[in-house]
């Protein structure tokens, strides 16, 4: 199997970047003067999905062995980050891939599908490489695919920059062996069931990369050009110094928030827009405070403290016994709880399970929450929802 994903080293002016690099050019080298972050929970629990879907569409295509699918399972089953869920939702993805496959078999002699595919960026973007996720190619079309895990915000692939650059990745590496007319880049979401595909000729790929990825990268690797700050700022390390996209904040949170019932409809929904950015800047910027005091900055007026912690057994089998020779009976002092339902479906097969649980497995409705009307969601009833909402 190719090296694992927490384990790859990563380009400075990157395709997971593109996004912000393409509009700010000098953010790559900014970044810079910031240490790396160790990942959060929820990118080790996305690095930890893609492992296994890697590992599932390997299996599934023969490429290894059932002995050391079984072993690295269990590797990865035993992981902090491992979810119940984890199984049943990139099954989801898994399935994708392998449908397109599916059809690429009947529509071409020797269709190539491919996991975790190392690309060379470096005719586009100095030193610049990726890794597509997985890629299927058929009958002058090449599909390239892509998991999202999380589920904060809905990713689509309408015109996107990551998987475009991957796409360039791809074309160049394999463009010789096959013919290719159009590119299909899809991401799946499967914990928002979303499901994005956008088509694309090699044609105006090609243009893209010249007329406007090779010069801005360019830029971006030398470090040149103008701040633009915007919603691309998420992920930026630089975001907690970064003059511009303060200021653009600083501007936004002068409406008169005192007499709220004299905002205009258009000022609630612009304010609203804007909460999770400027959310997320107040967070990293507090984030950034605590990060440089742990490495030794004194904040004028600031001193780092012992936070709140709840309690915790050091030792629960210790616990247990002191609490069965005290004569406490075992169901007043332990919790059974069934494994997750993906669990249990990989245990007893994917098409026994529905058979075997067709009652007890329900899905509950999500709660009501606010989204543009362009989302593919079908809008609720206000009587439904308010049925839904609890504040």
């Amino acid at each position: 199997m190719a090296k694992k994903h927490s384990e790859r080293a990563h380009a400075l002016v990157s395709a997971s970047g593109a996004h912000r690099w393409l509009v700010c050019t000098p953010s790559p080298r900014l970044e810079e003067s910031f240490p790396e972050q160790e990942d959060s929970y929820y990118a080790k629990e996305g690095t930890l999905a893609h492992e296994l879907a890697e590992l599932e569409i390997r299996y599934q295509i023969g490429m290894i062995p059932k002995k050391a699918y079984k072993k690295r399972y269990a590797e990865i089953a035993s992981s902090e980050y491992y979810l119940d869920e984890m199984d049943e939702e990139v099954d989801k993805y898994v399935t994708y891939v392998l449908e397109q496959y599916s059809q690429a078999k009947r529509t071409t002699h020797n269709p190539l599908i491919l996991v975790e595919d190392e690309v060379d960026l470096a005719q586009y973007i100095p030193d610049g490489f990726g890794t597509n996720d997985s890629m299927v190619i058929g009958d002058k079309i090449m599909e390239v695919m892509d998991l999202k895990f999380g589920k904060g915000i809905q990713v689509s692939s309408e015109d996107n920059p990551q998987l475009k650059l991957y796409a360039l990745g791809a074309y160049y590496k394999h463009g010789l062996s096959y013919e290719i007319n159009h590119i299909l880049l899809t991401i799946v979401q499967p914990r928002l069931n979303n499901i994005s595909t956008f088509k694309i000729s090699v044609k105006d790929l090609l243009k893209w990369a010249t007329e406007e990825v090779v010069p801005l990268a360019r830029k971006a690797f030398e470090g040149e050009g103008e701040l633009v700050p915007g919603d691309h700022c998420r992920w930026c390390r630089a975001k907690p110094r970064c003059r511009a996209f303060a200021e653009m904040n600083l501007e936004m949170v002068k409406h008169d928030f005192k007499q709220p019932e004299l905002l205009s409809d258009e000022e609630v929904i612009d304010i609203h827009e804007q909460s999770a950015r400027i959310a997320n800047w107040l967070s990293g910027v507090s984030e950034y405070m605590l990060s440089e005091a742990l490495s030794g900055k004194d904040w004028a007026g600031y001193k780092i403290v012992e936070g709140r912690s709840n309690r915790k057994w050091g030792d629960p089998d210790s616990a247990i016994s002191t609490l069965k020779e005290k004569g406490y009976p075992q169901d007043d002092i332990i919790n059974i709880k069934i494994k997750g339902i993906g669990a249990i479906e990989k245990l007893v097969g994917k098409n026994a399970f529905p058979g075997m649980f067709q009652k007890e497995v329900i899905k509950p409705q999500g709660k009501p929450t606010l989204a543009k009307q362009d989302d593919k969601r079908p809008a609720m009833g206000i009587e439904q929802a308010k049925q839904d909402f609890k504040p």
